[in-house]
């Protein structure tokens, strides 16, 4: 059975939250202020149309509007699954919390937004501590952060992700002094940065 008090308070919130009166949600809609307003009192249900464009406006899913669950701020997965991916996404970049969620979304994320993240990282725009991203990387993806980090001469301390790269990734970079010496693959020889 339908919950009328969760769905006109969902409503309400929703409303509220785009900054919207109720006579501008009506206007969207095509339907009149005072059907608005019995929504939010839990006096009526908008029809199936309507609440199919309630969900499109207000970024939700049906699931959402109609289920009584509580999303947490870092519950990453269950928000894929009830709003857009650009949305759950731009919730992470401005997280307050970036380096403890990196572990709750990195997974969940597709090759090119993990890469979006890199480049962030990178560019630093995504303040995080390298130490917590790396384990979530991708072989493929380590090394393009760490060739980055060495072409570029980025001001990134290695030396706290030492102990975590693969013998491979060790040849890239050698720590002498903090001075980082990169390899190239036909002579082997070491060329200071």
């Amino acid at each position: 059975m339908l919950n009328l008090e969760l769905i006109s308070r969902k409503i309400s919130e929703k409303r509220k939250q785009k900054g919207m009166t109720q006579e501008e949600l009506a206007d969207v809609l095509f339907v009149s202020r005072q059907a608005v307003s019995k929504w939010e009192m839990g006096k009526s249900l908008p029809s199936l149309d309507l609440f199919l464009e309630l969900t499109k406006l207000f970024d939700v899913t049906i699931d959402y509007m109609l289920d009584n669950s509580e999303l947490k701020d870092n519950d990453y997965q269950s928000m894929f699954m009830q709003y857009p991916r650009e949305s759950v996404i731009y919730h992470f970049l401005n997280s307050k919390r970036l380096n403890e969620d990196i572990k709750n979304i990195f997974y969940l994320l597709t090759k090119s937004e993990r890469k979006l993240i890199i480049n962030r990282f990178l560019a630093n725009q995504l303040i995080v501590n390298i130490t917590n991203l790396w384990p979530y990387l991708s072989i493929s993806e380590r090394r393009y952060l760490l060739g980055n980090l060495i072409s570029k001469g980025l001001k990134k301390d290695l030396s706290t992700i030492y102990d975590m790269l693969s013998i491979e990734e060790r040849k890239m970079i050698n720590f002498k002094r903090d001075k980082i010496i990169t390899y190239n693959k036909k002579t082997m020889k070491g060329e200071k940065v």
